[in-house]
């Protein structure tokens, strides 16, 4: 029994002074101090990159809708333009006498309809170009912003 007891004396007092110098030991930085503030501001700085290529990803997915919404309009302006020429035929053809005012009546009601289906598609499109234009101001003023920040290092 003496014998255990003295074994686990020479292994728990040696122990324990160890664990009292691990334990009394001071943190020391393996970083100066103003990195944190050089990270938080590159941190920064790449959050401020990530949102101008999100919006340049958002004005290149608006500027496919122009063009889709210009083909469109590009369609629209050709049948308003076939529906006016049939009309004014269909109207010099009423002088004449030789159709009847339905006909007519039904013909210039298409010309209308394609007339403003026309001008429906100018508005739209317009306002998708404005979409556009306003996405790439918000994106030069981000971009300005990210260049016109100043670093803040600070150096011991």
């Amino acid at each position: 029994m003496k014998s255990l007891n003295y074994l686990l004396f020479v292994l728990f007092v040696p122990l324990c002074m160890t664990v009292g110098k691990l334990s009394a030991q001071g943190f020391v930085a393996q970083v100066p101090k103003d990195s944190l503030q050089v990270l938080t501001q590159r941190v920064e700085a790449l959050k401020a990159s990530l949102k101008i290529y999100e919006l340049k990803v958002k004005e290149a997915s608006e500027e496919v809708e122009v063009e889709k919404l210009r083909v469109k309009l590009v369609q629209a302006n050709e049948t308003a333009k076939k529906s006016a020429q049939n009309n004014s035929d269909m109207a010099a053809k009423l002088k004449k006498g030789t159709t009847d005012s339905k006909t007519a009546e039904k013909i210039a009601k298409q010309a209308k309809n394609d007339t403003a289906d026309a001008q429906k598609a100018i508005e739209r499109y317009h306002k998708q170009i404005s979409k556009v234009e306003t996405l790439r101001t918000e994106i030069r003023n981000e971009e300005r912003k990210l260049t016109a920040r100043q670093p803040t290092v600070i150096f011991n």
